[in-house]
């Protein structure tokens, strides 16, 4: 977490000083306390009454500062959250595809909002808070100080105890974070998979499971919440009888002092609220430190993304590759699904060459989609090697890959933003040849991103392939809700734009009047 505090320093020192002077004045407020009693016990009417207007302004002024503080606090904390997100995000697509979808996308989405939700609980808000009450531990020792040097030395004593709980409680509250955060991804499983099966479950008539699937989640995390508490909970009553024990001894003191003539009796009010700040600010400090440190274990799993080498990009830069497609050979490859009982391919050889346009052929599960994932490195081979422009794709950084190999899935993915942000995503194309391909495909400007038919979505998806100069396309049933003579039309003004095509599709017709070469994969 240093590193986005540093990022951030000015705003964060700024809020930081702005705490500290409030712990001052509340101090200095405690302190007239003591001169409010004995002018109460003096009988000092007058001076009575302006000292209660003086500790009133003190504490008005301390309710502005933190009103300042508090603005200041928000925006760094949510700058920092911002960066972490967008240090996640980063270490997400750097991850190779094939690791990337070992784990379904609610296990990042949980990272990104529950576990950033969990650092700015229990770390960044409890930053602030551990230095609010050390600046009110500080002080307040301090005037202890001034009224004795016996005060000081007893709670200095007291404080080191109190601090040492956190050394001992580290490991204990550390595990119980870490649980809620297991919990969390948990029940986003749980639920996500009944939400998105919603139309299998229908199908059967039992969509309570969804209902079932939830409960399950939420007592994964009430089990979870209840074990982090019961744990706080322990730690909580040991440094409650510390803090109690600490006061009433600071208040013994000072009774000692008192009838020793060494102080007023006004004084009592005062070193009891400056006890008062002092240990149960060392009480607190010691709970939200505990907390802070245990936000490790959330950064520890960020940092197990990290597995993108880029060294491995520079090294490769330096080689003579061909920079646009030419050829892609399958090398007696074989590949078989987890469990399964036989391989879906095996020894399969072909090369696939610039300027040719190929359609799979075969029944559904004989591998079409599989070997459009093997290419795209989804899927990695059992035996045997895949070869682009006669270099094993394994050692081929994915930037480059997807320089020379684009893949349209399926599923369409269509973001909430416009139609035009939905085909250029983010490339820089310029509006001439924007407004060409949507001409060409037959794409408004009217068309909402939240309002689209299965055959609109399947159009914005084609309209993306605007530069394919150079590169292999793959096409996964990107007709399939569209009908058989649009179908047609928009094939035939994207081979138009291609040099190279692989297309999968369960309508022969769509491909009848083109020049494709047929492999069958039966």
């Amino acid at each position: 977490m240093y590193h986005y505090f540093k990022k951030h320093a000015f705003t964060v020192i700024i809020a930081c000083l702005l705490l500290l002077l409030n712990s001052v004045l509340q101090v200095l407020a405690a302190t007239k306390m003591a001169v409010l009693a004995n002018y109460l016990i003096a009988g000092k009417i007058a001076s009575f009454i302006k000292m209660l207007v003086i500790i009133f302004m003190l504490w008005f002024l301390t309710f502005i500062i933190s009103f300042f503080e508090n603005y200041l606090q928000e925006n760094a904390t949510q700058d920092i959250l911002s960066d972490i997100r967008s240090d996640i995000v980063t270490s997400l697509i750097k991850l190779p595809q094939n690791k990337f979808k070992e784990n379904p996308v609610d296990y990042y989405e949980s990272y990104l909002q529950n576990d950033v939700n969990l650092i700015q609980k229990e770390g960044l808000n409890t930053f602030f808070l551990i230095v609010r009450f050390s600046g009110n531990a500080i002080f307040a020792l301090a005037a202890l100080y001034l009224y004795s040097y016996i005060l000081f030395l007893a709670a200095i004593i007291l404080v080191l105890i109190i601090v040492l709980v956190p050394r001992f409680c580290k490991k204990f509250l550390t595990t119980g974070v870490a649980k809620i955060s297991q919990a969390n991804e948990k029940f986003l499983k749980y639920t996500s998979s009944g939400l998105h099966g919603y139309d299998t479950l229908y199908a059967f008539n039992v969509l309570s499971e969804i209902k079932k699937l939830v409960a399950a989640g939420s007592q994964s995390l009430k089990e979870a919440n209840v074990h982090n508490t019961v744990r706080r909970s322990a730690v909580d009553i040991i440094t409650g009888v510390i803090n109690i024990g600490s006061q009433l001894l600071i208040l013994g003191i000072t009774g000692a002092l008192h009838f020793q003539g060494k102080i007023s009796a006004g004084a009592i009010l005062a070193t009891a609220e400056l006890a008062t700040k002092v240990f149960d600010s060392a009480g607190i400090i010691n709970r939200y430190f505990a907390q802070l440190l245990s936000t490790s274990s959330i950064f520890a799993k960020f940092n197990n993304l990290k597995e993108e080498n880029e060294n491995k990009v520079e090294k490769f830069a330096k080689t003579t590759f061909p920079m646009e497609f030419r050829t892609l050979e399958f090398r007696n490859v074989s590949f078989a699904y987890p469990q399964a009982k036989e391989e879906i391919l095996h020894n399969f050889s072909f090369v696939f060459k610039k300027g040719d346009f190929y359609k799979l052929n075969g029944i559904s599960g004989r591998g079409k989609s599989t070997l459009l994932k093997l290419i795209t490195g989804q899927l990695k081979p059992n035996r045997g090697k895949i070869l682009l422009n006669g270099v094993d794709i394994n050692t081929i950084p994915r930037s480059i890959i997807n320089s020379l190999i684009v893949y349209m899935p399926q599923a369409v993915t269509i973001f909430p933003r416009s139609i035009d942000y939905n085909i250029l995503l983010g490339r820089n194309y310029n509006k001439k040849i924007l407004d060409l391909v949507k001409k060409d495909f037959n794409i408004s400007d009217e068309w909402k991103f939240d309002s689209l038919s299965g055959g609109q979505e399947q159009r914005v998806a084609l309209a993306r392939l605007i530069d394919t100069k150079g590169k292999i396309i793959l096409l996964d049933e990107s007709f399939s809700s569209i009908d058989l003579k649009t179908a047609q039309e928009l094939l035939q003004k994207l081979l138009k734009r291609v040099e190279t095509v692989i297309v999968v599709s369960h309508r022969n017709e769509e491909i009848a009047q083109f020049n494709f070469k047929i492999l069958s994969l039966d």
